[in-house]
């Protein structure tokens, strides 16, 4: 049994170059796109944490760091919390999540951009019984696009600040 094993580790030895976490460090971020107003805005939506400067500036300053996406929402909020924070965790970690979801979102509007035949980004309500203000985003072709297509410098903001986005998006491309 054991040669057996060994037999089929030694055959699907991986080839070329072994990354971390499937992302070589060359193409690792540098900056995370997240903004004081983009904490800001889901913070004031946030009534169970505190509202005020430092509550933004500590998690603001906890996103900046491009770590955060390797650490996780409860993780980051433990930590914010051991630091000083005084937070509930379980209300943070609502928050960072929404946060995170929201700088990937960004991370991947921005990626996709750079595709030569990426024209825009399409969205899809999240849910069949979405409200009528993501209906309309979704249905809405404002560009001449397609509906619900926008280019990479005109997709919405996430409506329900907060919330998670009650939107998802894909990449479109030239046909």
């Amino acid at each position: 049994m054991a040669y057996l094993l060994d037999y089929i580790k030694s055959r699907w030895v991986p080839k070329g170059r072994v990354v971390t976490a499937g992302v070589p460090p060359e193409a690792r971020v540098e900056q995370v796109p997240v903004t004081r107003a983009l904490v800001a805005r889901h913070l004031a939506a946030s009534s169970r944490l505190p509202q005020d400067a430092a509550t933004e500036n500590a998690i603001f300053m906890a996103l900046s760091d491009p770590l955060f996406l390797q650490t996780g929402p409860r993780p980051l909020a433990q930590q914010l919390i051991a630091a000083g924070l005084g937070a509930e965790l379980e209300a943070l970690v609502k928050l960072l999540t929404v946060l995170t979801q929201e700088v990937t979102r960004r991370m991947y509007i921005d990626a996709a951009s750079r595709r030569p035949e990426a024209i825009g980004i399409r969205l899809f309500p999240l849910h069949a019984t979405a409200d009528a203000t993501i209906q309309a985003l979704c249905a809405t072709d404002a560009h001449g696009l397609g509906t619900g297509v926008y280019p990479f410098d005109a997709v919405p903001d996430n409506p329900t600040p907060g919330q998670p986005c009650p939107f998802y998006i894909r990449v479109v491309t030239q046909n």
